[in-house]
């Protein structure tokens, strides 16, 4: 099982603003053994790991809890992108940083391309990747990153040390306590003991107790016979059911008694109902016929025939009074226009001179918009001679202002400020050229620095502090002649401040002309419609003199009246209604003659009808007034309504007679049924007699043999009035009833609480043995855990064991895997003298000779290390898993060029036998030389940047 890193994205992380991108997988990486990833210090070389680490455990090996720190300065977010393979599935994992998440990340993504599935979420996320790569944080910065210090730290470190390696990797803090919790185990094993027994006592006591229970309800259910019981209650049941039936024949037949007198009752009421109605239909018949005497003369032709003249006389009044009112309008039209009735009247003239004259009036005057242009001129000018003066006033002030800048020296404010560049950048040079002497000093204090090199950097000491001592004096200079020029700066401001109001002055001087402008353009608009609106006035007062005099010459051709009424200017119908009129001149006549004709035809239908109306009258011998309409009208309706009396109480009368006749034929059937229903009830009384006759008989039958009571004559005494004693017999039966039920229902109970007992019992004593084996086993576990304990207290300690068997398997590794192949005469060994772990070398070629590795030069050390260290990444990682490539993290940086030049063909060799690639990460000079495969890390004004190269 393989894994590789294929391909990093990540934004805004430390130095790297923006977004950047890292394959390992070009064709330069992979065909390259080892490459190289360079660059200056502090450029962002070990950033690269960080965001491995990052995007495959949220975390980052040189930063604690506050992975919020890792964001660019200025940012607020950042992410990471890893794609990774694992035995040929591609993964990518997703982490996004915020400023608010202080500690923990909280968005994390894992895609598997090879199923399109989604992980989601920071738990999940970090749990998978821990099952696919089968290594922790610290297990991973072990196997796959060698972090800047870590590298020899193993095989330098003191014993005590290099245990607290082995404990924090292998996780063996677990044995430190491994005697405390034998103990706690123990404690605990004997505690549950003596619960167990407890609870043993405790089931124990319980059994015991339902077991005698258990007895006593065997005896009682023994003692009870309810067979017998069950025998009584059932002619307990038989003899409440006969006493029942007893009661209610007896309830039935008295019932039937009341019912038949009640009906008795109801027949004589009936029988006295019926002659009552046959006397009242008798009066009422009587007033019937004396009515139908009445009806005979209203019923008769001759008075539907004057009914009908009186109405036609009414309606011939009502045309005759319609015709003289139309002929009254039609007069009155006539009378309107008489005066016009000629030959000369032309009324085509008249309309001509008044639609002329409408016309006029509603042209509107213009007076008023006259006088107001003429105000709103007059406030324009007023407004224009103010904005002249503001004009005047600016125009002062920028000739002012341009006359105080023109004094201001711009010459010597920009000798000024090149004075302050230049100091600065000799600051920089003073400050940079300080450095590089310190550096050169530092390294001559080394032990290991190289005599041959010495004369050449004294010399560069030399002329750096020259250098130094020139740009000392140059800032002498410079200052002197900043503090001749500092008064230039005031000056300078008081010059900014002159030239912003002269550009604000020139803006309102701006704004003034065009305001100014605008003014002059409405005042002449105004000017011109003012000579437009004289105009119209003068062409407005000849219009007026015009509507005068048309206005004369109607009032002279058609008179006041006919003026006042038509003339309206304001409603243009009238003219029309009075055209109207004059054209209906003739009809009007024509018409007046029509109707007085019509008049004289109805007035003689009237007076033929009115002859008739007066013979009827006498026929039926009626007496009615012929003075007018009106009184034959109204003296007629009172006949009318005689008529409508007599009508009403005749139908009233039938009304009463037809209700008397029902009511007879249903109080007859009524008398007929009541007969009927005693006869039938007294045949029903026979039979509940027979009966409950037969009832008793049979309760007496079945009674003397259950059952003894004081008094046995009272059911012999037993009649149809026996009723309170069969009630109170009933509840005596019924208490019999409820004693046998309550005994029953008791046996019931104790049969059911003998049965679920008995279930409980055995329950019990399965549970008791389920307990006295748990108890075993407990024991058996004591008496295991104590012996462990004494055997692990004697002991020197498991911790100790385990720690020897993995640091000694670890040194097996580190020779066997790697020294004998790149350092063949060493060979790793521990102090068997001593318990601590110390780190011994033996060196073959000095005649096996046994040293400490402090003796190692810088060279074998860097190798011996790397060899320890893969072979404790060998130990760590799952035997299955191969990791295709590892990074070493600096440690190049404390050898010198000839270590340099015997360590990298050892380091090509150690790579060309394990097959894993090698990323160096170091800044050293000659690396660069030797490595071809570089990933080049550039800083430009603290941001970094990423490039691919291949020398």
């Amino acid at each position: 099982m393989n894994m590789r890193i294929n391909k990093l994205i990540f934004k805004n992380i430390a130095s790297y603003k923006g977004e950047h991108e890292l394959n390992f997988d070009t064709l330069l990486l992979r065909q390259s053994g080892i490459f190289l990833i360079s660059g200056n210090t502090g450029s962002g070389k070990s950033t690269i790991l960080d965001c491995i680490t990052l995007a495959l455990y949220a975390r980052v090996y040189r930063l604690g809890k506050k992975i919020v720190d890792i964001i660019s300065k200025g940012e607020t977010s950042a992410y990471v992108k890893l794609t990774f393979t694992i035995s040929g599935k591609i993964y990518e994992s997703f982490i996004e940083l915020n400023v608010k998440n202080i500690e923990t990340p909280k968005s994390m993504l894992l895609s598997c391309f090879f199923d399109n599935r989604i992980i989601e979420g920071r738990t999940d996320v970090l749990d998978h990747i821990k099952s696919l790569c089968r290594l922790d944080f610290n297990q991973f910065c072990q196997t796959v990153i060698l972090p800047q210090g870590n590298f020899q730290e193993f095989l330098t470190s003191t014993p005590k040390e290099k245990t607290a390696i082995i404990d924090n990797i292998f996780n063996l803090k677990k044995y430190d306590n491994l005697e405390f919790y034998l103990k706690s185990d123990f404690e605990r094993t004997k505690f549950n003991i003596d619960k167990l027994l407890n609870s043993e006592s405790y089931e124990k006591s319980i059994l015991d107790y339902d077991e005698s229970e258990y007895k006593s309800l065997k005896d009682y259910l023994d003692l009870v016979n309810i067979d017998q019981l069950e025998i009584d209650l059932e002619n307990v049941r038989r003899a409440i059911s006969f006493c029942n039936q007893a009661i209610a024949s007896n309830e039935r037949y008295l019932g039937l008694e009341i019912e038949i007198s009640s009906l008795r009752d109801q027949l004589s009421f009936h029988v006295e109902y019926l002659n009552s109605l046959e006397r009242d239909y008798s009066v009422q018949n009587k007033l019937k016929e004396n009515l139908d005497l009445d009806r005979k003369i209203y019923l008769c032709s001759d008075f539907w025939n004057l009914k009908n003249l009186v109405a036609m006389q009414g309606e011939l009044f009502n045309d005759i009074r319609l015709l003289d009112l139309e002929l009254s309008k039609v007069k009155s039209n006539l009378k309107e226009i008489k005066d016009l009735d000629n030959n000369n009247f032309n009324f085509s003239y008249v309309k001509e001179l008044y639609n002329k004259n409408c016309n006029l009036f509603n042209l509107r005057p213009v007076e008023n918009d006259y006088q107001s242009l003429l105000l709103r001129k007059n406030s324009l000018e007023d407004e224009k001679k103010e904005l002249l003066r503001s004009q005047s006033k600016k125009n002062d002030e920028i000739k002012s202002i341009s006359s105080e800048k023109s004094n201001f020296d711009f010459d010597k404010y920009v000798y000024y400020e090149a004075l302050k560049l230049f100091q600065t950048f000799n600051d920089e040079l003073i400050s940079k050229y300080k450095d590089r002497v310190e550096f050169l000093l530092k390294a001559t204090e080394k032990e290991d620095f190289n005599k041959n090199k010495e004369k050449n950097i004294i010399i560069k000491i030399d002329l750096y502090k020259e250098l130094l001592k020139y740009l000392d004096d140059k800032n002498f200079s410079i200052e002197s002649d900043k503090e001749k020029l500092k008064y230039i700066e005031v000056e300078y401001k008081n010059y900014q401040h002159k030239d912003k109001l002269s550009v604000c002055s020139l803006k309102e001087l701006y704004t003034l002309n065009s305001k100014l402008h605008l003014i002059q353009n409405q005042i002449d608009e105004l000017k011109y419609q003012l000579s437009c609106k004289q105009e119209e006035i003068s062409k407005q007062e000849a219009n007026v003199l015009e509507f005068e005099n048309n206005d004369a010459e109607i009032l002279r051709l058609i008179g006041k009246n006919l003026f006042d009424k038509y003339i309206s200017y304001f409603d243009r119908e009238k003219i029309l209604a009075f055209e109207s009129k004059l054209e209906k001149l003739e009809q009007f006549k024509v018409r007046k003659k029509d109707l007085k004709i019509e008049i004289s035809l109805k007035n003689k239908n009237f007076d033929q009808n009115l002859l008739k109306i007066r013979d009827l009258l006498l026929k039926l011998n009626l007496n009615l007034s012929f003075n007018d309409y009106s009184s034959l009208e109204r003296e007629f309706n009172v006949v009318l309504a005689k008529q409508k009396s007599v009508e009403n109480e005749w139908d009233k009368l039938v009304l009463n007679l037809k209700n008397l006749e029902d009511f007879k034929i249903k109080t007859e059937t009524q008398i007929k049924f009541i007969k009927e229903s005693i006869f039938t009830l007294k045949a029903r009384l026979n039979e509940e007699k027979n009966s409950f006759i037969n009832i008793i008989s049979n309760l007496k039958s079945g009674f003397f043999s259950s059952f003894s009571f004081e008094s046995e004559t009272a059911l012999e005494q037993i009649n149809k009035n026996s009723l309170y004693f069969l009630q109170e017999l009933s509840l005596s039966i019924s208490a019999k009833l409820e004693f046998l039920s309550r005994d029953i229902e008791k046996y019931k109970i104790k049969l059911l609480n003998f049965q679920a007992l008995q279930k409980k019992i055995n329950q019990q004593k399965i549970n008791l043995d389920l307990l006295r084996g748990e108890l075993n086993l407990a024991k058996e576990r004591k008496d295991k855990l104590d012996v462990l304990r004494k055997v692990v207290i004697r002991s020197s300690g498991l911790k100790y064991y385990v720690q020897t068997f993995l640091i000694n398997d670890i040194l097996r590794l580190a020779n066997e895997k790697y020294l004998r192949w790149i350092f063949p005469d060493f060979e790793l060994k521990t102090n068997k003298e001593s318990k601590e772990f110390d780190f011994l070398i033996e060196d073959k070629k000095d005649v096996n000779k046994i040293r400490t590795v402090k003796t190692l030069s810088g060279g074998e050390k860097f190798l011996v290390s790397l060899a320890l260290s893969l072979a404790l990444s060998d130990k760590i990682r799952d035997s299955e898993l191969k990791i295709e490539a590892f990074f070493l993290d600096e440690g190049f940086g404390n050898l010198d060029e000839d270590t340099l030049a015997q360590v990298m063909p050892k380091l090509s060799k150690f790579q060309m036998m394990t097959g894993r690639q090698i990323g160096i990460i170091s800044h050293v000079s000659y690396l660069k030389e030797m490595i071809k495969a570089q990933i080049v890390i550039n800083k430009i004004s603290k941001i970094s940047y990423i490039a691919m190269e291949n020398l």
